[in-house]
């Protein structure tokens, strides 16, 4: 595992009852769903035709798995099957995690972009150009979206 991996707790039931899912990337082009509590691989994916790593950490919700990898890719998978939903080309790699705000996902380049999509379909839906590699995971707080560049500037998002 090259990242931090997501973690997903299905079920409303106590704790001893739910699943818990752990999504992680992987030096050796893989995006892997382990379910914790069996401690069983339930399924991997490789893009079909690129083989690069994956150094950011994915982000989770029930209905979607976002991770951005080194074939400058990120990559939309159904949580349940690992299945490409969609993919999104960023032009540059993704070694920095994405978050996923509502029905937004925000994530940084090393070429130097932030990129907000849609997290169900993946089409752009804003873009900044900061001059600068983005290796550090975007942070959302109060309305907020905040992410560094390489060149050591900090950059927030969102009303005054």
């Amino acid at each position: 595992v090259s990242a931090s991996p997501a973690l997903l707790e299905i079920g409303t039931q106590p704790r001893h009852t739910s699943d818990l899912y752990a999504y992680a990337g992987t030096f050796g082009n893989q995006v892997l769903c382990i379910d914790l509590k069996s401690e069983k691989i339930l399924w991997r994916y490789e893009h079909p035709k690129w083989r690069f790593p994956f150094y950011a950490s994915a982000a989770v919700t029930e209905r979607v798995v976002v991770v951005g990898g080194r074939d400058k890719m990120v990559h939309a998978l159904n949580p349940d099957t690992g299945k490409a939903v969609w993919t999104f080309a960023a032009r540059s790699r993704v070694d920095a995690s994405a978050v996923i705000v509502g029905e937004r996902v925000f994530f940084g380049t090393t070429g130097g972009e932030i990129y907000a999509l849609n997290v169900n379909s993946g089409e752009q839906v804003w873009q900044f150009v900061t001059g600068s590699s983005i290796v550090a995971s975007p942070s959302v707080a109060a309305g907020k979206l905040v992410i560094g560049s390489a060149d050591g500037v900090l950059y927030c998002f969102g009303e005054r």
